[in-house]
């Protein structure tokens, strides 16, 4: 329980880690400036150009924070905050997770469950009729002779696979599903179709590369289980599926 919870953590303390480290560097350069030399200038200029980006970073921080909990208003500052999120805050974890020697994946794990709660937190008592599943092709069976891209009907529900499950729950919940065989497809599908939410399944990697390269929409990431290696006869929980997708409804 110890390890699951730091592990959900451990995005957020990267990201304040970095900033703060990022904080003590720049005053310890202007007070080590001002105390040798006195300020010119040109660094005068230099250091509150530099103290803007970090005040606008520590700023734009706290308000991803503060989205977990709270939809953020107005709808500009909501996408300001979630670009942020995607192409700076997770940069920064992941450099300062690198070169601490924290695992990739937990990195990539913990920056998914905390855009989830963002996802959740921004569709709070709203109802979406216009719900996208998106499920990898390595769920199917490697000896199956149909093969399924995009339209998930397609599945003869033999059984031998969690396509036919997916498949039957997205009829009971009434949700467009759809199986990408990888990240251009899946953008095409999620352009065609335009959902209010999308509910996305696949592995670390590909579900953060996802994230970031839709962040436009609100994707609530469910990784998959691997138990014969990455890409091939994938399981998922279907209980997380459908707890995520009863979630917007």
């Amino acid at each position: 329980m110890k390890e699951y919870y730091l592990n959900v953590i451990k995005f957020p303390m990267l990201v304040s880690l970095s900033l703060t480290v990022l904080a003590v560097a720049f005053f310890g350069m202007v007070f080590g400036s001002y105390f040798k030399l006195g300020l010119s200038l040109s660094e005068t200029v230099i250091y509150i150009a530099l103290f803007a980006v970090l005040t606008v970073l520590v700023s734009t921080w706290v308000l991803n924070l503060i989205s977990t909990h709270s939809k953020i208003h107005p709808r500009w500052m909501e996408i300001y905050a979630k670009w942020m999120l995607v192409h700076i805050y997770y940069n920064l974890a992941s450099f300062l997770g690198f070169i601490t020697f924290q695992k990739r994946q937990q990195i990539q794990e913990s920056f998914l469950n905390f855009n989830n709660e963002i996802v959740l937190s921004a569709a709070r008592q709203i109802h979406h009729t216009n719900i996208l599943l998106l499920v990898p092709h390595c769920l199917q069976n490697s000896e199956c002779k149909i093969r399924i891209t995009t339209d998930i009907n397609s599945c003869a529900e033999c059984g031998k696979c969690d396509i036919a499950d997916i498949k039957a729950l997205a009829k009971k919940l009434n949700v467009r599903a759809s199986v990408a065989t990888g990240g251009s497809l899946a953008r095409k599908i999620i352009q065609d179709a335009s959902p209010d939410v999308i509910v996305a399944v696949a592995c670390h990697r590909d579900l953060t590369d996802g994230v970031q390269d839709t962040w436009k929409f609100p994707v609530f990431g469910v990784l998959n289980e691997r138990p014969n290696g990455p890409c091939f006869e994938t399981t998922v929980s279907l209980s997380t599926i459908e707890f995520a997708i009863r979630k917007f409804q």
